[in-house]
């Protein structure tokens, strides 16, 4: 089987590549801007506004890894053009986000994922929590603050997370991909436990030798961090949101699917930020 995998170059994305070419399946990672090949694994470009990119990087695919777009409104209707123009592609997996299922329809995740179920094509949706990556690998959320100020800048409150790795993830993604009897279900992918932004902060900390800490940010202060990344409202406006479903406990509970999907337990925060912040 050839797997594409869209957004191959990012934090899921490389790890369900790597994943997926150690279990032997054919991989073409899709970015815009793809590296040299490697064994079973071909990059192609591509690009979602540049459509001129679509059916040589999606030639020969016969299963689909998707991510799409978190903020953009027209997200759905690109999600649904890409996967028609995939002809061969029966299967397709959608990341999608934890929580979704509990938010209002009409957001541009839940049309993603309803333009997945509306697609005609076998699909699967995993539905990760917040990424332990973010705090070394995401420059706009926690990263830069993380190594420059010592700092987890999060309005949250006391309210937890059960962060998930993305390593986790991607484990239970090369399953869904190569293996029969997950069609048209969905998995709330999470972590063993449900942390405090404080209980992050004092982890880092402790692993890393430095003073870390957590600064429960106003809502202007908190703003005011994403826009230091430069990128667009839209996306501000997106993960402010995502604080609010923070404080209101959607990012809280703890399943079992990953153990269930990949038969490994999930990684702790603290074996992360050992093999991560210890250094």
């Amino acid at each position: 089987m050839t797997v594409w995998v869209e957004g191959a170059t990012g934090k899921a994305g490389k790890r369900v590549v790597a994943a997926l070419a150690e279990a032997g399946l054919k991989v073409r990672a899709a970015s815009r801007h793809p590296g040299a090949p490697a064994g079973n694994v071909t990059p192609v470009r591509f690009d979602w506004y540049d459509e001129s990119t679509w059916d040589e990087s999606l030639a020969g695919a016969e299963a689909l890894f998707l991510k799409g777009l978190d903020s953009d409104e027209n997200a759905a209707d690109l999600m649904a053009r890409l996967i028609k123009s995939a002809a061969q592609a029966n299967r397709v997996v959608l990341m999608s986000q934890h929580g979704v299922e509990r938010s209002p329809a009409h957001t541009p995740r839940g049309r993603v994922e309803q333009a997945v179920r509306d697609s005609g094509r076998d699909w699967t949706i995993l539905r990760p929590n917040w990424l332990m990556q973010n705090f070394d690998e995401d420059e706009y959320v926690y990263a830069a603050a993380v190594r420059e100020d010592d700092e987890v800048v999060a309005g949250s409150g006391d309210h937890v997370v059960s962060f998930v790795d993305s390593r986790d993830v991607a484990d239970a993604a090369a399953v869904v991909l190569s293996q029969d009897g997950h069609q048209g279900r969905d998995y709330n992918l999470t972590g063993p436990e449900a942390l405090t932004y404080g209980q992050i902060a004092e982890i880092l900390a402790k692993v890393s030798g430095r003073p870390i800490r957590h600064v429960d940010a106003d809502l202007a202060r908190h703003r005011a961090h994403f826009a230091k990344s430069g990128r667009s409202d839209a996306w501000a406006d997106h993960m402010m949101q995502l604080f609010e479903l923070i404080r209101a406990d959607i990012f809280a509970p703890v399943t079992d699917s990953v153990e269930r999907l990949t038969g490994h337990a999930p990684r702790t925060f603290e074996d992360y930020a050992r093999e991560t912040f210890a250094a």
